[in-house]
């Protein structure tokens, strides 16, 4: 068999594929968006219930755009990731966290995860974010910063956000407009639903469920109401399509450039994806006592695990290599760059399932959009790259 042949049974593999991938999406409750891109070209372009430009919530898909924010300021030259917080925001040094830096914020280790007593606290202020700030200056720190990670679920943002205000001056959301989102042409993507975008909103839908945890009762009160969704909560209210997160995720992998403009330079990319170490768990391997699994964080984003024998969530598939980089939000929204794969993927639902059900959706997923696009085996078993498909749509 010529290799045209094989490329050309590959391809119409891989449109099966796809297919089937359009198909599992549109059978799912809610609102959804799907865009996954293959070397720089899409080949999914799913919008369920709803218009390519509807905004959804990101929940903490969001994370990765403010941990951007400080990267490009360290690049400039405005901070140092290595330097106390405290230098530009005195208040936050204390209580165990005068050494805390920008670096340890990144990657969930200034010791003290939560702002107040617990995430239920720090989700009842959240929409406040000077309540929010006060707060998470005033936490006590559990552990010395830089010696492990605990998930930091809202006050990741808030630290980072406020630090970001203070060195530039500038309201966060202000920064992300003009120095990230317009330079990289996200034109559907804010800090805070626009007040003005409400109608046009992806509504959450939560699942039902007998014995739905009061966190998560409370979740979907909050994120409900018109006052949160349009605050700027930057661990949790970005708003954006799946085309404009994917485009995102494809200037990072990138290193920092798309369409003839600059956002970062390559080696800020580098330094954001670069994984964590910690003194006391090396490669982070080690039990979240947040989130209640494991997390191989970088500086901003979470990464894959590779052929690393541990059992924890794996967002990104099992199938995903050491060097996928993204970030998981609620395991509702969901998005990733894979170097080895040339692939970029951009998942935002709007249906709240429960945890497990949801994180084993998200899994099995991102493993079936990378199957599609991975070696096709010949005859021979020689494996060859399977050819261009034409991208899925669905309305």
């Amino acid at each position: 068999m010529t290799e045209d042949a094989l490329n050309h049974i590959a391809a119409l593999n891989r449109i099966t594929a796809l297919n089937h991938i359009a198909a599992l999406v549109r059978d799912r409750p809610g609102q959804a968006q799907l865009y996954v891109l293959h070397h720089g070209a899409p080949i999914l372009d799913l919008s369920v219930r709803c218009r390519p430009d509807t905004p959804f919530l990101l929940w903490s898909t969001g994370k990765p755009f403010t941990a951007m924010a400080v990267h490009l300021l360290a690049e400039r030259g405005r901070l140092d990731l290595d330097a106390p917080i405290a230098e530009h925001w005195p208040e936050y040094g204390r209580a165990g966290k005068e050494s805390a830096t920008p670096r340890h914020a990144l990657t969930h280790a200034t010791g003290a995860p939560l702002s107040t007593r617990h995430v239920v606290g720090d989700a009842l202020i959240m929409h406040d974010w000077d309540r929010s700030v006060r707060a998470a200056a005033a936490a006590t720190a559990k552990r010395e910063p830089g010696q492990s990670s605990a998930y930091h679920i809202l006050s990741q943002g808030f630290i980072l956000g406020e630090l970001v205000q203070r060195v530039t001056g500038t309201p966060l959301a202000e920064y992300l407009s003009t120095q990230i989102l317009a330079p990289a042409g996200l034109h559907d993507t804010s800090l805070g639903l626009p007040p003005g975008r409400w109608e046009a909103r992806a509504e959450l839908k939560p699942a039902r469920a007998p014995r739905t945890p009061f966190p998560d009762r409370l979740k979907v009160a909050r994120f409900a109401q018109k006052s949160v969704r349009t605050a700027p909560i930057p661990a949790a209210t970005v708003h954006s399509t799946a085309r404009d997160v994917a485009r995102f995720f494809q200037l990072l992998l990138d290193g920092g450039s798309i369409d003839g403009v600059t956002v970062f330079a390559p080696e800020t990319v580098r330094s954001a994806r670069n994984p964590a170490r910690f003194p006391t768990t090396g490669g982070g391997t080690h039990r979240d006592p947040i989130i209640g699994h494991a997390v191989r964080w970088a500086h901003g984003f979470q990464l894959g695990w590779g052929d690393q024998p541990i059992q924890t969530a794996k967002p990104f598939g099992t199938t995903a290599g050491e060097e996928v980089f993204g970030h998981n939000g609620s395991n509702y929204c969901n998005a990733w760059a894979d170097p080895d794969h040339g692939l970029v993927f951009a998942y935002l639902s709007s249906h709240m399932a429960p945890r497990g059900p949801a994180l084993a959706w998200q899994t099995e997923l991102s493993d079936l959009v990378r199957a599609a696009v991975s070696e096709a085996v010949s005859e021979a078993g020689v494996l060859r790259a399977a050819g261009p498909a034409e991208p899925g749509s669905a309305s």
